[in-house]
């Protein structure tokens, strides 16, 4: 079974879809903390930022719709 891309991830995440949004989560987190990380040398600043990242792409997933990588480096949307 081929897995579903991000873009369509994405798309269903912004009709409201919680568990597509889980899969960019699990795909992307450690891309998006190492960013963190390498930005600011701080294991623990870099968590809280990560989760700020995928706490603000959800808020505002219906106004992103495909631009999510703007706010989340290493997405292939």
């Amino acid at each position: 079974m081929m897995e579903a891309s991000d873009r369509e991830l994405w798309e269903r995440a912004a009709s409201g879809d919680s568990a597509a949004f889980a899969t960019p989560f699990r795909r992307h987190g450690r891309t998006v903390y190492n960013y963190c990380f390498r930005r600011t040398d701080e294991w623990s600043t870099a968590e809280d930022l990560s989760s700020v990242v995928f706490l603000e792409a959800w808020r505002k997933r219906r106004q992103l719709g495909s631009t999510v990588r703007a706010c989340c480096p290493g997405c292939s949307v």
